[in-house]
Parts: structure tokens; C-alpha cells; sequence
């Protein structure tokens, strides 16, 4: 599957949601902005908080936020289904965050979680046009790599906009 745009989360400075597109809405399994105003921060956490691990993060996300972020993790939707995401977090002048998600997989039971830096999505992205050199483009090989080239190349993108201010 091929997800062309990205479902929009918007999160204020202290983590809440605050608006999300239909597309977000879907992807997270609730039915209107107002049931995801409810949630607390972190309600879509596919694991339990490991305090180490929350720490590991919220540093690198500290770290990379003013050069651009992306994160691949688990997500666990309303319903409990568990899904990856790829997490464009990009800050908004008002001190909170657009939020980007990018469905990887679904259902997962990869419950990893990595954090890129703008670099890194532009590494990844030339290696899988380096990839497009050794596969058949009418395969489903081919297909899953070059809808990989797309979605890397709309994330570099974006975050290299949100680092330039644009």
C-alpha cells in the first residue's frame, strides 16, 4: 500500500492534541477531533512507558527538532490494532508541533522504535534509489522500493522545508 499524503496531527507545546485532518482521524482509529482532544499525551503508545526509554527519546527528539525529525514506531489505535508509523514532528511557530504520520505497516508486532535526523532520511532515501537499480520496477519488489523513494523523498522534503522555515 502507497500513502501519497500524510495524515496531520497537530499537538500543542505541552504534548495535547489539538486538531487532526480526517485521515489522521481514521488512522488512529477515533471519530472526531473532539474524542482526540480527550486523549492524554501518549494515548496512542503501542508499549508501556519505560521510563529509560522515554528519556532516550524525548533527548533525541530534542535534539534533531530544530534540524527536522523522524521517527519510526509502533502506534496502538483506539481500537488496541497495533500499526507503524513513520512520524514527521515538525515545530509550528506557536511552540507546538505538526505531526505528519506515514502508515508503514498494518497490523505490526515490531515494537522497535528509531529516531532519524534529516541526514539520516536522505541517507535512506538515496539508498533505496540505489536499491531501484537491482530490482524489477514491475515487480512488487520494485513497487514497495519506489514507493519507498517516494515517501522518503516527501519526508526529506518536508522536514528540510520546516528547517528553512518555508
Amino acid at each position: 500500500m502507497v500513502w501519497h499524503t500524510a495524515a496531520v496531527v497537530i499537538l500543542g507545546a505541552d504534548g495535547r492534541y489539538v486538531d487532526a485532518d480526517d485521515t489522521a482521524l481514521d488512522l488512529l482509529g477515533v471519530p472526531c477531533v473532539d474524542a482526540l482532544r480527550a486523549k492524554p499525551p501518549g494515548a496512542f503508545r503501542a508499549t508501556p512507558r519505560d521510563e529509560t526509554e522515554a528519556l532516550e527519546l524525548q533527548r533525541s527528539i530534542a535534539e534533531a527538532t530544530f534540524h527536522g525529525l523522524l521517527a519510526e514506531t509502533p502506534l496502538r489505535r483506539a481500537d488496541g490494532e497495533v500499526i507503524r508509523v513513520r512520524t514527521a514532528l515538525v515545530p509550528t511557530p506557536g511552540g507546538g508541533y505538526r505531526v505528519l504520520l506515514y502508515p508503514v505497516e498494518r497490523p505490526t508486532t515490531d515494537l522497535s522504535a528509531r529516531v532519524y535526523r534529516i541526514t539520516d532520511v536522505l541517507a535512506e532515501w538515496r539508498s533505496a534509489e540505489r536499491r531501484l537499480v537491482d530490482v524489477d520496477p514491475t515487480s512488487a519488489e520494485g513497487q514497495q522500493v519506489m514507493a519507498d523513494v517516494d515517501l522518503l523523498r516527501e519526508q526529506y522534503h518536508e522536514l528540510f522545508r520546516s528547517r528553512i522555515g518555508a
